[in-house]
This record gives C-alpha cells, structure tokens and sequence, in this order.
C-alpha cells in the first residue's frame, strides 16, 4: 500500500503541468468528442423496433472527427481540473436552482397578497401595501444575487446557459417562440396586463408571430392561475397540518409541489387528452369584416327538431305493454271465440295500432329557434381567455359591443344585448390581433379602431426579433444580442445541445450572413431601412419589399430545405426554400440583390445575378445559373453544447487564475523540488529571448539569400 502511495507521487512529480488555458482547452475537445459519441448513440436508437432488413442493410457514413488527440491522456493535472470543473458545475448549479426556487415562492406570495388585497377591494385593484413591497424587494434582491453568481463563476455561467440552449431546442420542437428577451418580455407584457384585467391588443407585421405570442401567452396565463390557486390550496392544507412548521420547511415543500404542478401541466400539453388539452387552450375567434355580434356572443339557429317528449323508452315501452293488456282482457271473450291464428293477427294489429298512437302524440314535428353561446361569452361565464385575431378586420358597429365587457373586471358584472347582466368571471383574459400597415404595404379588409375604442387596450407591438446587420460572427461584441441568429442555431442543434454541420467555422459565418440578410428583408419590409445601410449597393434611393419578407416561417423553410447541408449548400436552399417563390418581381429581385450583398450566390460557384430595376421582370433558375449546379459536402464537424452556447451567448464569465479550491487541489499534488526561484527563472527567460532572436536573425539571413 505504500508502495503504491510512493509511486503515485513520483508520477505526479514527474506530471506535466499544463497551463490553465491548456486544460480548458483540452476540456472543450473532451466534451466534443463526448458530442460526437452521443451522436453514434443516437444513430442506434433509432434502429430499435426497427425491421430487420432495415437494421441488416444499414450504412454510416465515415467519419473524420478533426479533435486534437493529447499525447499525455494520463495527465493527473488535468484530470483533477476536469472532476473540479464537473463537480464544481453542478454545485453551482445547485445554488442557482436554489436562488431561483426563492425567487418562485417570493413571487407565489407576492400574487397570493394582490389576490387577496383585490378580493377585499371588490376587484377593483390590486393596490400596493407593506407586505406586497416586502415581497417584491426581496426579489429583486434574490435577482442581484443570481446575477452576481453567474459574473464571479464561470461553471455558474456554463450551468445556467447550457440549461437555456437546451430550453430553446425544446421548445423549438415543440414549435413554440424561442425565449429570446425579445420574445420573453412581450409575452410578460400580455400576462402582466391580463392578470390586471385589462384586454390586450397585439399589433405587428406579415410573419411576425402576434397570433402565436397571443396563443402562448393566454395558455401561459391560464397555467399559472392554475398553479397559483393549487398552490395556495395546498400550502394552507400542508400547513393545517404542520402549524409548527418554519418558513424553511414552507419553502421546501413549495419547491417540491410547485415542481410537481408545472410538471403535470407540462405533460397535459404534450400527453394530455383532448379535454384536457384543450381546458388549457384559449378560445379563438378568426376576425373578418363578415363576423357579427352573434358570432362573437350568442348564435340564433333554427333546428328542425323530430324528437320525444321528455320521458326514456322504458317508460313509453312500460305504457304501450300496460294499455295493450288492458284492451287484451276488455276483449277476453271476443278473443276466445276466434282460432288460434284470427288471435295472433289481431294481437299484432292492436299492438301497432298502440305504439303509432303513442309516436303520434309524443312526438313533435317543425323548427325550432336554438341560442348557442359563443366564444366571447363563454370566456367570461367560465373564466377563460379569448383571442380574437384580425381584430381590426372587424366592422366597427359589430365591435361596440364588446365596450362594457373590455372595461369590466373580474367578480363584477358586464352587460351583453340579448342576453342580459352577466359575471365575469376570474381567469377572464380578452387578446385581440392586428396586421400594421405602412405606406409600402397595406392590408385588404384592415380598418383604423376607432380611438376611444381602443384605448381600452393595452397595445403592444411585436414584430420581427433583433439582430445586428453589420460585422461578422467573429467581430459580434454582444454575441447575445444577436437573437435571430440564436433561434437559427437553436434549430439546428439536437436535443443535447450539439450541432453537426459541414465545415463548421465556414458554415456559421455563412449562416450568421443568413440571418443578417432575414433582418435586412424585415427592416425594409416594415420601412426600418434608414440607417442600416440597406439601400446601399441596390441602385434604389427607398428600397421596398410590397409581399416577401423572411420571417421566422420562411426562414425555417430555408433551414428546412438546407438540411444541414447534406445535398445543396445555402444559396441553393435559399433560392429553393424562399426567394423561387416569390411572385412579385420587384421583391425578388431586391432580395437576390441583398443575398448578393450578403455573400450568398457567388460567381465562382456559377451563379450569376444581374440588378435589374424596378419593374424588369423576375429573375428564373437558369437565368441565375452559368452551370450545372454541382455540390460537394465538405466534413461534417461537431461542436459541442459549450461551443453552441459560447456561440449564442457569448465566452461569458472567464476563468483567469485558479481559484481557491483549485489551488489547494494542486498544491498537494506540487512538491517543492518543481518550484523554481526568481533567478533562476530570470535566467532561463534570458536563455529564451537569446533563442528567439537568433530564431530571427536566421530567418533574415535566410530571405536575404533567397534573394541574391
């Protein structure tokens, strides 16, 4: 035993000492090469259940990963860094969760107190009082706390993000909005104005997302009412029960039940059944100049009713039987007189005669007028949300009607024509939809809401998401800021977090122009072209695009027909996936003008795209191509879930010097006899600069031969 000990120290004496910027970056080719793994796996995952011609017959394709090989694998000092960083992760990880839980239960009693101050002030406002300050102080507090974790640590850092990378991948399948801030703080602006009971109106631009913000932020609101009203029961039930209990213990059992509510809700929206599902869901209207004040309240129908009357078929089987032996034994001596076969035709008739008679007189025949409630009123008897899209398609006259209900709410009762003094109900949510129009580009059917009523909206406008349209990948100062460019790359990420991509470093350039362009095709769509440098290079003083905008849609169309690269390279799916379809000459020819611009359609890959001026006609395939097109895939190179969130959200909290920890774990591991003093490290530094000029000086002597 310690004979092993002794060894063990010798080796570790005689360990190479890696540089800490060396061990990061050894780090990052493991977790690589772990991504790289991950993908095999996966590849026989997907054979399981599979025929077995399938399995029997199926190829792979060879594989050159391009990741440093480390000749010194058994390198104690680096695998001690290695276990710090994992272990270190998660603890820190923990601490997150940890703050982020506080955060939860602050604001769990922060609504729990509005509730209860609007209750008391007839629904009237939630009104501000020493308790809800308290609460919300102390979340701002728990936010500075989380922020400066994730500033001093860089495994706090790592942790938090990668969890959002995998956030954003998720939902993506899901075909939700990626959370980017853009998206995150809209969607709290709506569940901030509907929990205040006042209705919303979301305006934006072709492709933009208002009807899908609209969707997810009246589900989101819907489930976190519902969490909220849970919660609260069950904390009061837990702590009847527990009336000794402190704050702490209060704190840990709302962690555990609030996680298992948004877990059961979570499963409801991706296993649920259809009522379950659609209890979430808000109701929807599709807004038309057609739509009546009945389409959105109470529908008048006439049903031709063949029904009846009240009573089950027992009963009326029961009367026939009753009556049929009543006649049976009145006639008993009638019958008796007849054959055997005279009785049991008259028996059949008499029977017949009694069950007509009996339809006859409890059937009724004719129409009937039906009232069918519809969604607005729905919504506010059950305390729902209702969305009405294209909002302002509606005739205005029609739209009046919703006046009372839109400045009533919840616990206080609004008055509907035709059907009377109704309650609205809590959990009432109203989200209406409109197309922005500009000088360039102008919705049919859209009209101007009348001013006073809409004033009794909030208005938000959401459009496209941001990005910067200047500068490279590599040159991006705030690569976080670039959310376009996160939902492209969160597309095309699997579900670890990895991405496999032809030639990476060429291919993310390429796709960072990509979304530039998206950005600049959004900017002149919707008359944002001043100052971004649009116009330049277009012979066009107002460039404007009347129909054809990359949006999220189209772009995920794009990405689509890409493939990762596998058979054509992004000019071609570019000109597949978007700009090919494009109708209006005027809007394709600027947008493979900017595709230009932006690198894509080179001519030495045999493209070849003229400008053309505004009314020339449109731009065809073999037009724009000098040859055959002909694509070779360059290697397919992974990059590891660390390399996709630095990618997205910047090199984040670097580690510079070694921590305490790590200080302490390598000094145990350092003996004395490896330290070097000053001297004889001036010496040696001295040795070095002697090295490196000569290194010069012969490199000089070198050309200058050359030369002669």
């Amino acid at each position: 035993m310690e004979e092993t000990s002794v060894k063990e120290q010798k080796n570790i004496k005689q360990a190479y000492i890696p540089a800490i910027e060396e061990m990061q970056s050894r780090y990052e080719d493991d977790l690589r090469r772990e991504a790289s793994r991950s993908l095999e796996y996966e590849y026989n995952r997907e054979i399981e259940g599979q025929e077995s011609f399938f399995k029997a017959f199926r190829k792979f394709e060879e594989r050159d990963d391009k990741i440093p090989v480390y000749s010194k694998e058994d390198n104690v000092f680096y695998e001690k860094y290695k276990a710090y960083v994992e272990e270190e992760t998660a603890n820190q990880g923990k601490k997150i969760q940890e703050i982020e839980n506080l955060i939860e239960y602050e604001r769990f009693f922060l609504r729990f107190e509005r509730r209860i101050s609007s209750e008391t002030n007839n629904y009237s406002h939630f009104g501000s009082n020493s308790a809800t300050r308290y609460r919300v102080d102390c979340i701002r507090g728990l936010e500075k706390e989380l922020k400066k974790i994730l500033e001093s640590s860089p495994e706090a850092w790592e942790f938090y993000y990668k969890r959002q990378l995998i956030s954003d991948i998720e939902t993506q399948h899901e075909q939700r909005l990626v959370a980017v801030p853009y998206v995150v703080n809209a969607k709290q602006k709506v569940i901030d104005s509907l929990n205040l009971g006042v209705p919303v109106y979301i305006v934006g631009h072709l492709g933009s997302g208002k009807t899908q913000l609209a969707t997810e932020a009246a589900m989101d609101f819907t489930i976190q009412n519902k969490i909220q009203s849970e919660l609260e029961n069950k904390m009061e039930e837990w702590f009847s029960k527990n009336p000794n209990a402190k704050e702490k213990d209060a704190i840990q059992v709302f962690k555990e039940l609030n996680e298992e509510r948004k877990l059961y809700y979570k499963n409801i929206l991706t296993n649920g059944s259809k009522g379950e599902i659609e209890s979430l869901q808000p109701l929807f209207i599709s807004g038309s100049h057609n739509l009546t004040y009945e389409d959105m309240f109470v529908e008048k129908t006439l049903s031709l009713t063949h029904s009846f009357s009240q009573g089950s078929y027992t009963d009326y089987l029961n009367m026939i039987i009753g009556d049929f032996y009543k006649w049976m034994d009145e006639h008993k001596e009638r019958l008796e007189q007849m054959t055997d076969e005279e009785q049991l035709q008259l028996k059949i008739q008499i029977w017949k005669s009694f069950s007509d008679l009996l339809v006859a007189s409890n059937s009724s025949f004719g129409t009937v007028i039906k009232k069918v409630e519809r969604e607005i009123l729905i919504a506010v008897k059950e305390g729902r949300t209702v969305i009405v899209d294209e909002l302002n398609t509606i005739a205005m006259q029609n739209l009046i009607a919703l006046n009372d209900i839109l400045q009533r709410h919840a616990g206080s009762t609004a008055y509907i024509t035709g059907v009377g003094p109704v309650l609205i109900n809590p959990g009432f949510g109203f989200i209406g939809t409109g197309n922005l129009s500009t000088q360039m580009v102008n919705y049919e059917g859209t009209n101007e809401l009348n001013p006073a009523f809409k004033s009794r909206f909030v208005t938000i406008e959401y459009n496209y998401v941001p990005q910067k349209i200047t500068g490279s990948l590599e040159d991006q100062e705030f690569p976080e800021k670039n959310e376009l460019f996160r939902i492209i790359i969160a597309q095309l990420a699997d579900k670890n977090g990895n991405i496999h991509i032809p030639d990476s470093k060429r291919t993310l350039e390429e796709l960072f122009r990509f979304s530039q362009l998206c950005r600049v095709t959004q900017n002149v769509f919707i008359g944002k072209w001043k100052g971004n440098e649009a116009q330049k290079d277009t012979g066009m003083d107002e460039p404007e695009l009347r129909e054809s905008v990359l949006s999220i849609r189209n772009i995920l169309h794009v990405l689509d027909n890409w493939n990762q690269g596998e058979e054509k390279d992004l000019s071609k799916a570019l000109w597949d996936g978007f700009i090919s379809s494009i109708t209006y000459p005027d809007d394709q020819n600027y947008i493979l003008s900017q595709a230009v611009r932006f690198g894509f359609f080179p001519a030495m890959k045999g493209w070849k795209v003229d400008t053309k001026g505004i009314g020339e006609a449109a731009a065809t395939y073999e037009e724009i191509r000098t040859s055959p097109y002909y694509y070779v895939r360059p290697s397919i190179e992974t990059l590891s879930c660390l390399d996709v969130v630095h990618l997205v959200f910047g090199k984040g909290t670097l580690r510079r010097v070694l921590t305490k920890e790590l200080k302490e774990i390598f000094e145990i591991d350092i003996d004395d006899s490896l330290r070097i003093d000053v001297k004889k490290y001036q010496k040696l530094d001295q040795q070095l600069s002697h090295l490196e000029h000569s290194k010069e000086l012969l490199e000089y002597l070198e050309d200058n031969e050359g030369e002669k």
